[in-house]
């Protein structure tokens, strides 16, 4: 599974992108160990959205809006520590990662590739409309603060490649609770079309076996 996933012309390509973590209570592990057990504490959203409706197991947390804020403002603060530019939030990727997290939850799996329904995550960007040039995609679940997740995504060497890479400008997070796992969290990473393509290197983390 490659880190990003990038087509020069438009949205609809398939394909995978990143990895996922699980646990949170003590450094990252990619795929196959267990997760943190699911904290209690996290509070719902006394009024149901869309998605839950649509996804009835999938609750907004009533932090929701500032756990999303922390992980904009601090995958910014890395990326500010290693010389690049900061992303922006995306309201359509937000849509987007937000959805996936229902997904996951809703269907009880944890992969880039939706196997009930077949979707990857050039389908998903398809669906939303978003267009780009280069898209990658974080996802987490059992961490209980924007912290933690924003810590294990950067202790793991591919997920630290989509953080780091100078060709994204965008960013939507994603933050739901239910599941397996407690709460899931979701990064969307993208370079839309209408921007400049980018040309410059892109970071390839020396620990990334992808």
């Amino acid at each position: 599974m490659g880190g990003t996933l990038g087509v020069p012309f438009s949205s609809g390509a398939g394909g995978g992108a990143g990895l996922g973590i699980l646990g949170g209570s003590g450094g990252s592990s990619v795929g196959g160990v267990a997760p943190a057990a699911a904290g209690g504490g996290t509070a719902i959203a006394s009024n149901p959205d869309a998605l839950t409706v649509g996804f009835p197991a999938c609750s907004e947390p009533i932090e929701a809006v500032a756990w999303r804020a922390t992980v904009l403002r601090l995958v910014n603060q890395q990326r500010a520590a290693n010389g690049l530019q900061p992303v922006t939030r995306s309201a359509t990727l937000e849509a987007q990662a937000t959805q996936y997290a229902c997904e996951l939850i809703h269907y009880d799996f944890f992969d880039h590739e939706n196997r009930f329904t077949g979707t990857t995550l050039g389908d998903r960007a398809a669906e939303f409309g978003y267009e780009y040039w280069i898209i990658g995609e974080n996802l987490a679940a059992g961490q209980q603060t924007p912290a933690q997740a924003v810590g294990d995504w950067m202790a793991s060497p591919c997920h630290r490649e989509n953080v780091l890479n100078p060709a994204f400008i965008e960013l939507g997070v994603g933050v739901r609770i239910g599941g397996t796992y407690g709460v899931y969290w979701v990064q969307e990473f993208g370079l839309p079309l209408e921007a400049e393509r980018y040309t410059g290197p892109i970071y390839e983390d020396p620990g990334c076996d992808d």
